[in-house]
């Protein structure tokens, strides 16, 4: 990976022993009971030896298959909460949640756990909530599979499902919905194991570590800038005043590392912190729009045949009824003749 360029240009020949001494990849999955993890010998070393778990497994996309979504963001972090209670050493797990747990609610947003509250929907706690969730998955799965569906009309139901239950609870998507309600469990079912609660908002390219701009996937806020750069994306429904909320991929880090310093030494416990700009460096959609002219001005993306791509500022559109009849005018009625 291009991230570990810094260090092997500082170690040359000696880069692959040096991470080998430090670094073990396991496989596993986190959807999984014990981690996934086959290898008995190594299950017990690792239960034996680890004494901090870090959880950063987590399914972004807004509108992913539910079942896949709640096996991985919500059950897989009951697994690793579940694992590290018997891990003999442990002394603190730190899960990477989202600042997008807090759904729509308006105003400053608090660093506390969540309450399930009125989303409850007549159950009594999130663990009932969570296992009526799996439930529900495992019978519309096979209600799906005895009906003859495709692959594809399977995978678009599961889709819908997860949007209306998360709508059903008050959540705009399935990616949060099971994000907040992995913290809900978590918190309910820690017992005494030290529990640390990481909220990052947009997360974006590194700003300084390893090296500035370094980024792996297009996530987030990164889709809008390739699509402007290539050339494809020319107008935009926005309010040039709202503030997009981001965070370097190497301060959300840096928080981490200093979250975890902080409980080792204060011993201040079951704690939540957010990581996030808005509040001392807020950036704008519209400074975002002068970035993308002004850098893409000056350093041109190259098409496949080598072509400089050249880009002029977006057509803003303010409400989405401008939007949509331009789009009717521009798209629609091309398309219809």
């Amino acid at each position: 990976k291009e991230v570990f360029r810094v260090l092997k240009d500082e170690w040359g020949a000696g880069f692959q022993s040096f991470i080998s001494e430090k670094v073990v990849a396991v496989a596993g999955d986190v959807s999984s009971e014990d981690l996934g993890i086959v290898d008995l010998h190594l299950k017990e070393e690792i239960l034996k030896e680890a004494d901090l778990v870090l959880n950063f497994a987590a399914i972004t996309k807004f509108d992913e298959r539910y079942d896949v979504t709640l096996g991985t963001n919500t059950s897989g972090a009951l697994h690793v909460l579940n694992f590290s209670k018997k891990c003999a050493k442990i002394k603190l797990l730190v899960h990477v949640s989202t600042a997008y747990v807090c759904g729509e609610a308006p105003g400053i947003l608090m660093e506390k756990p969540l309450n399930l509250g009125k989303a409850a929907r007549g159950r009594s706690n999130v663990v009932e909530v969570w296992n009526g969730e799996n439930e529900l998955v495992a019978n519309r799965l096979h209600q799906l599979h005895s009906q003859n569906l495709t692959d594809k009309e399977i995978t678009s139901a599961m889709q819908n499902l997860g949007l209306e239950r998360a709508h059903y609870y008050g959540w705009p998507n399935t990616y949060t919905f099971t994000k907040a309600m992995a913290e809900m469990v978590m918190v309910e079912s820690k017992g005494d194991l030290p529990l640390v609660i990481i909220r990052p908002t947009m997360v974006t390219s590194t700003l300084k570590d390893p090296f500035p701009g370094w980024l792996e996937g297009v996530r987030t806020v990164d889709g809008v800038l390739v699509s402007y750069a290539k050339g494809r994306l020319k107008c935009l429904a926005h309010k040039p005043e709202v503030v997009l909320n981001l965070i370097p991929a190497d301060i959300v880090v840096n928080a981490i590392i200093g979250a975890m310093g902080m409980e080792f030494a204060e011993q201040h416990l079951d704690l939540i912190y957010h990581l996030s700009s808005s509040m001392k460096n807020p950036i704008k959609v519209s400074d975002i729009h002068d970035f993308m002219f002004t850098f893409f001005t000056k350093h041109p993306w190259r098409d496949r045949h080598g072509k400089e791509v050249q880009v002029a500022k977006l057509t803003n559109f303010s409400s989405m009824a401008c939007f949509h009849v331009y789009m009717a005018i521009r798209f629609q009625l091309p398309l219809k003749v």
